[in-house]
């Protein structure tokens, strides 16, 4: 470990940050106090640090994209709400009503949706097969509103088959992260479009469930599972 005072940091700033890169971590004091640590980002804390802010920002750029429109179908879970513009399906939830996916979904992505009486024909018979088994969502889904590495993720996970789960570290290896692990499960959590994208799926090294952002949380992952033939030796508490 290397301690500077901020004088030092100021006339050596290329000698000390080698030293980062070298992986030494470098404390720097100010007027005799600790006031700042700089240590060097592993690669799943730099990933989850463009993950978590190059995402927002490319979400709030993106929130004039609409015009957004939504519809509800009934289903063994409840009432799935279902957001859409353009490009595809941009949000998914379970809500207690209009008004409560409406807020869900300014809060989530910035902006107004409204209800569409008259959805196109085409993605309501595409959601009615998939709510029908919940096997596999062939319809168009628009991540824009997500970050690259985010969708790397998600696009990942729709290619795990009905009844079958990977682990977080699973993803990260298949997408040719390893060392993202933490950042892989911020993804999940952050799946805009859950169920159509299953992020259910996905599970703890350990053989915990891990969470579930989806309202129902752990419960209503460990069902979807249990529903779709995953072996209790899968779904230990978590």
């Amino acid at each position: 470990m290397r301690v500077v005072n901020t004088v030092e940091l100021k006339n050596r700033t290329n000698e000390v940050l080698r030293d980062v890169v070298a992986g030494e971590p470098v404390i720097v004091t100010r007027h005799g106090k600790p006031a700042a640590a700089i240590t060097r980002l592993t690669e799943g804390d730099l990933a989850e640090f463009v993950l978590r802010h190059a995402g927002e920002g490319r979400a709030t750029r993106g929130a004039t994209a609409g015009p957004w429109r939504f519809t509800s179908f009934p289903t063994p879970l409840g009432d799935v709400y279902v957001a859409y513009g353009d490009l595809g399906v941009s949000f998914v939830d379970l809500a207690s009503g209009d008004g409560a996916f409406a807020r869900a979904f300014r809060k989530r992505l910035g902006a107004e949706v409204r209800r569409e009486p008259h959805p196109p024909a085409k993605l309501v018979s595409l959601l009615r097969g998939f709510f029908a088994d919940f096997k596999a969502f062939r319809g168009p889904v628009d991540l824009s509103m997500v970050g690259p590495f985010q969708r790397r993720v998600l696009e990942q996970l729709r290619r795990i088959p009905k009844g079958q789960v990977r682990t977080y570290r699973d993803v990260a290896r298949e997408i040719g992260q390893p060392g993202a692990t933490r950042a892989v499960g911020t993804a999940c959590a952050r799946n805009p479009v859950p169920l159509l994208i299953p992020c259910h799926r996905v599970v703890r090294s350990d053989g915990g469930l891990g969470g579930y952002s989806l309202r129902g949380g752990v419960g209503l992952k460990r069902r979807l599972l249990e529903t779709e033939g995953v072996g209790p030796d899968r779904l230990r508490a978590s």
